[in-house]
């Protein structure tokens, strides 16, 4: 059984799909409570919104969240299952009916296989070099930043610091990721525009292809480039681990990709049935009274 929980957008998602409407206002003071939301002219009040919050130790938001959407599909269970048509029966047999939609409606059309193949392409292609690629080699590289569009002082002063920093390089005992990110904190190296980052290099990405080339006569950790130089900058680079050749085809990879987007993937999907078998219904939301929630929980 899926949870309405399940849902982790906010709720002023709702709008987006299903023709529900946003509208903020100045919100109402019942005798019971403040309200912090209407559904189709049914309130939500703060202390719902507070046990909603205990229970699933969530923030005000989510747990308005979570109301909202059980509310829009309490309406679609009563107009599907035609039954307790005058909107004031017990929550549990609300429960029961969003259930019985759940299981009935939406988890057929949330199931893993009913991701397309379509949508697990885009992501293969999006993420392609993570799947076809030659030898990759991991680095740690100090950078001096320059830019194409440097002036010539600047640039000189930008060179003048590599050359500082390849120095101090070589004179290094042991040259490991460790070092360099001890460089890359030092105020003195800091001042001279130096830092560093740790990458996956091919033949010529994340980097430029000058520095895929030096990169791939690395072989052994410690093993360190020359200082390289182009439009974009001075760099040193530090080996740290390889990972060899990949041509792994779509349909190789598609499993993994559909299990790894499942669960976002199925967050997304039961947020937009939801809101399209809304209706139409209006979603009204007083933000106001959030601060009024007992104990500060709106903020906690």
């Amino acid at each position: 059984m899926i949870s309405v929980g399940i849902c982790t957008a906010t709720v002023f998602l709702v709008g987006v799909a299903g023709g529900c409407r946003r509208i903020e206002s100045t919100g109402p003071l019942r005798g019971d409570g403040p309200v912090v939301a209407l559904v189709a002219g049914t309130p939500i009040y703060a202390a719902d919104v507070a046990v909603q919050m205990r229970g699933r130790r969530v923030d005000a938001r989510r747990a308005l969240d979570d109301l909202v959407v059980f509310e829009l599909l309490a309406r679609a269970a009563t107009d599907l299952f035609l039954s307790g048509t005058d909107g004031a029966e017990d929550k549990a047999i609300q429960s029961a009916k969003v259930e019985r939609l759940i299981e009935r409606e939406i988890e057929p059309r949330i199931a893993k296989d009913a991701i397309s193949d379509g949508e697990v392409r885009a992501l293969y292609d999006r993420g392609k070099t993570r799947f076809v690629h030659g030898r990759l080699v991991q680095i740690a590289v100090l950078c001096v930043f320059t830019g194409a569009r440097m002036r010539v002082e600047p640039r000189a002063r930008a060179e003048s610091n590599a050359r500082a920093l390849k120095a101090y390089v070589d004179g290094l005992a042991s040259k490991t990721a460790l070092a360099f990110e001890s460089i890359a904190k030092d105020a003195a190296w800091i001042e001279r525009k130096v830092s560093v980052t740790t990458v996956w290099q091919g033949e010529d990405e994340p980097f430029p292809a000058g520095v895929g080339r030096a990169v791939a006569a690395l072989s052994k950790p410690g093993d360190t480039t020359d200082l390289v130089g182009d439009e974009t900058g001075y760099y040193i680079a530090l080996y740290l681990s390889e990972r060899p050749p990949e041509n792994v085809s779509f349909p190789e990879a598609s499993p993994r990709l559909r299990e790894e987007m499942y669960e976002p993937w199925r967050r997304r999907r039961f947020l937009q049935l939801s809101q399209d078998m809304s209706n139409g219904h209006d979603i009204q939301v007083f933000p106001e009274n959030f601060a009024l929630l007992a104990g500060g929980a709106a903020t906690r």
